[in-house]
């Protein structure tokens, strides 16, 4: 059974043409064959008849026929003749040319008995008719060719299933045709709600189905995804507040235990609990950074030069690459490339994209940021991500060791994040050697694509 509504709807609407197509054909075919017994029975009782009118007793008690026949002699033409038969079974009169049937199985009853024979190229059916001539009984069989060319009766007969079937198919086909694009358009208003369906994100919880055109067959479906998508909608908002409400109140806390961390006496003691007192900042930092990018479902934008924007995160990264014993370098625009887009996010995803690269590699090794037109990029010479491991390493707290304190798997969720925020991408390329992970701004790339008399015309931004 297909999948399909379309197909499936085809599939049992064709079986339903074809059983009533042949039903119907069958229909007028017992029709046209019951009329055309009833007129044989009616050519052959005129026959009989006019056999019966003609017959005469001359004055030696023979029989004859009185000329001219009229009827008989008209019908022959149509392959009707007659046989005259008495009660031993004796051929007293027949008709020219005579008709190929065995009188002795001529069924000679006291009423008139249709019947039909067999000879060795024809069907033949006929009528015996008892009639009463002086001095004796006979009988009048009336008979007809059934395959004469004359006759086309039985022919059209017999035929009509064949060519009544290949006229009728066609037409079928056709219908067939027909149906399909009655239901492709009756169904376009479900494909349209589907279309709707996959454009729900995050970013749009808010998208539901509400076409007045669709099918009354398939709102009771729209409205349980609706309701299912209010539930959703409901509990993603919570979890929102939540993450938003739990980071904050973790700042307090925290900020008291650094002061009281400050206090403890024992140098290893006191400076391994301020780095994971700093771990769980960064943590309780990204966590409030997703809760608000998650707040937004369209950005306040603002011309942002990413060549300037890089400057700046290099610059306060530094300290810490050269302190791993790192080195990075800026490969930027000589002059400034301005696209449209929010600043404080895009400085996150940059800042997020080069603490990945400073956490994740080792000493001696080389970073690289550039800056392109509408995008900006974090490469390293470090071992590289694991090709089973590429489409994991932008979810939510995804983390490759597992005991690891140190890192929450938040930074590259809150790349991904500025991105989709943006109308852009993440792209991530890496083998052993090199990795690059590029941030694509997309269609906020020009500013002249969203006129603002506020923001100036993007400057030249060349490749790299």
């Amino acid at each position: 059974m297909p999948r399909s509504l379309l197909s499936r709807i085809l599939l049992w609407h064709g079986v339903a043409v074809v059983v009533t197509a042949f039903a119907v054909s069958l229909g007028v075919y017992l029709f046209l064959d019951a009329t055309a017994d009833h007129l044989e029975r009616q050519t052959l009782r005129s026959q009989a008849l006019a056999v019966e009118r003609a017959l005469i007793v001359d004055g030696a008690q023979r029989l004859t026929i009185a000329a001219p026949l009229g009827t008989p002699s008209a019908g022959t033409a149509a392959g009707l003749g007659y046989v005259v038969v008495d009660a031993a079974g004796r051929t007293l009169l027949a008709s020219s040319p005579v008709p190929p049937i065995a009188v002795a199985r001529i069924p000679r009853r006291a009423q008139a008995a249709y019947f039909s024979r067999r000879s060795r190229h024809s069907v033949y059916a006929a009528l015996s008719v008892p009639v009463a001539v002086p001095g004796r009984q006979v009988w009048v069989v009336a008979t007809q060719n059934l395959d004469d060319p004359a006759n086309i009766v039985d022919d059209i007969v017999r035929q009509f299933l064949l060519y009544g079937g290949l006229i009728v198919l066609p037409l079928l086909l056709i219908l067939l045709g027909v149906d399909a694009l009655i239901v492709r358009r009756a169904l376009r208003p479900v494909r349209r709600a589907s279309a709707l369906v996959r454009t729900i994100a995050p970013a749009r919880p808010d998208v539901r189905l509400t076409d007045p055109r669709l099918p009354s067959e398939v709102q009771p479906l729209a409205a349980a995804v609706n309701l299912a998508l209010d539930r959703l909608t409901d509990s993603l908002h919570m979890q929102r507040d939540f993450t938003a409400d739990a980071a904050h109140e973790l700042r307090t806390p925290i900020a008291l235990a650094r002061l009281r961390a400050g206090e403890i006496a024992d140098p290893a003691l006191r400076r391994a609990l301020t780095d994971d007192l700093d771990a769980l900042t960064r943590t309780v930092t990204h966590l409030l950074d997703i809760a608000e990018m998650d707040a937004f479902d369209a950005l306040p934008l603002a011309p942002v030069d990413l060549a300037e924007l890089a400057r700046e995160s290099v610059a306060a990264i530094a300290p810490l690459v050269f302190r791993t014993g790192k080195s990075i370098a800026l490969h930027d625009a000589a002059t400034p490339c301005v696209i449209r887009a929010q600043p404080q996010f895009v400085g996150r995803a940059l800042g997020a994209m080069l603490e990945n690269a400073v956490k994740h590699t080792p000493a001696e090794t080389r970073i690289a940021v550039e800056v392109d037109a509408a995008s900006l990029s974090v490469s390293d010479d470090g071992p590289g991500i694991p090709r089973a491991e590429q489409d994991q390493v932008f979810r939510r707290f995804w983390r490759r060791d597992r005991r690891g304190t140190a890192n929450a798997g938040l930074g590259l969720a809150i790349v991904e994040r500025v991105a989709a925020l943006h109308g852009g991408r993440v792209t991530l390329e890496s083998q052993p050697g090199r990795t690059r992970f590029t941030l694509h701004f997309g269609e906020y790339a020009n500013v002249s694509h969203r006129p603002n008399k506020d923001i100036r015309e993007p400057g030249p931004c060349p490749a790299s």
